[in-house]
């Protein structure tokens, strides 16, 4: 008989679900433990639950030529071999790993006489296929339009979309390199934050200098206009984490005068850290066994992809556009099921910079709204600043269009929003 596993050797949660449903009978002795009367799974059986899974996530790796020394080449395939992705898989090694190897390879229908070709090879390298995000940007594009041209507070498709985006967003880390860090963040009582006023007249400096949180602090309701984050006459904060950030998101011409203020957070607020999500990971990891492992890996490949939708400029004429960011803030400061007090992003304006949007309790909104956002003015900040030199530096892109005539542009090679590496 077949060697085979039981359920309690095998450390994948959703795979031991499988087997505890459709195992062997109770005589069947495992290859790993020994034990007899637990459900199990032959070797065979599982080369089978295995095949289709690791079809669907991983292709034979491209051939590229290579260089040494003496200008000599050769052409190499990328990848791993089979071997390596059924423990990628299986997220665990087993003794008779080669025996699951062949397993795999058997388990593939072909049939060479109809010109078929065998899809597994213990000779060939393969690598992860490409995770499509096409159907959420799909969905994106869908809300905004619904945005602009039907519902506006609060469409049905924005909700489902941020529901399914934002859920469990809790739990994810970012990897710095040396360890995770949360996504989510609580900024602690005196977190700074800048913000800023272009100096127009001689009289709007007299009144920065009579109270500067009241013309250069958040502004209240009867003045705030449409921004990223919020439509006419909703109120949120926009500032910087630093002063830099803050002048530089200004975009002063050269000899304007901007009132720069530095404010500090009075409570700890709750706040989402796109510019994480870059590199965000599930607190808990993912099975290929489970029934929406795609659904999910494209969802979290999307989620780092939305930090650049949020941070890029909008194009002139296209204000429209900033519709589905404004929905998205109201979602996360009054729909998601732990609202947020704002969200962090980085600055388009200044390389290592970061911007911050914090949303208001509406029960303290005044006419003096700093309160509302958990901020105070720190005495004596104010500063006039002046420009005086303006730095552009410019960045050669990829372009192309994809195979349905779309075009993509990317930044050294990565196509993009549209796809990603798993």
């Amino acid at each position: 008989m077949d060697s085979a596993v039981c359920c309690k050797c095998i450390e994948d949660a959703h795979l031991r679900k499988l087997v505890e449903d459709e195992g062997e009978g109770e005589d069947v002795e495992c290859a790993i433990c020994g034990e007899v009367g637990e459900p199990t799974v032959t070797i065979e059986r599982l080369g089978q639950l295995l095949e289709p899974i690791m079809r669907e996530h991983f292709v034979v790796g491209p051939s590229v030529k290579k260089f040494g020394e003496n200008d000599s080449e050769w052409w190499e395939q990328e990848g791993d071999p089979i071997s390596y992705w059924v423990q990628e898989v299986l997220g665990q090694y087993f003794d008779f790993e080669d025996a699951i190897v062949r397993a795999v390879i058997d388990a593939d229908e072909y049939w060479p006489g109809d010109g078929g070709e065998a899809y597994w090879d213990d000779t060939s390298m393969y690598v992860p296929k490409r995770v499509q995000t096409h159907q959420y940007f799909a969905d994106w594009h869908y809300t905004l339009d619904e945005l602009k041209h039907s519902r506006r507070f609060f469409s049905p498709s924005a909700r489902a979309l941020f529901d399914k985006l934002f859920d469990g967003v809790d739990d994810l880390k970012a990897w710095t390199g040396k360890r995770f860090i949360p996504v989510v963040r609580n900024l602690s009582i005196g977190t700074k934050v800048y913000r800023a006023r272009v100096c127009s007249s001689r009289s709007l400096l007299k009144d920065i200098l009579e109270d500067p949180l009241k013309h250069v602090g958040p502004p209240p309701p009867l003045n705030a206009r449409a921004g990223r984050m919020n439509a006419e006459g909703v109120v949120v904060c926009y500032g910087a984490r630093d002063a830099d950030t803050c002048l530089a998101e200004m975009r002063p011409a050269l000899g304007v005068e901007v009132a720069l203020i530095t404010l500090e957070t009075t409570r700890t607020l709750r706040v989402l850290d796109f510019s994480r999500l870059d590199h965000a990971r599930g607190g808990k990891a993912l099975s290929y066994f489970q029934g929406d492992y795609t659904d999910q890996v494209e969802r979290r490949t999307f989620l780092r992809r939305l930090h650049g939708l949020i941070s890029q400029p909008i194009v002139p004429g296209h204000e429209a556009d900033y519709m589905i960011t404004q929905t998205m803030a109201e979602y996360l400061a009054h729909v998601h099921a732990s609202s947020f007090d704002g969200v962090l992003f980085a600055s388009v304006q200044r390389a290592g910079g970061t911007n911050i949007v914090l949303f208001p309790d509406k029960g303290l909104l005044t006419d003096q709204p700093a309160d509302a956002f958990g901020l105070r003015y720190v005495e004596k900040s104010l500063k006039l600043m002046s420009t005086t030199s303006i730095r552009y530096r410019h960045q050669e892109l990829d372009i192309g269009t994809d195979g349905s005539g779309d075009p993509w542009v990317s930044k050294g090679g990565m196509q993009g929003f549209d796809e990603d590496w798993t």
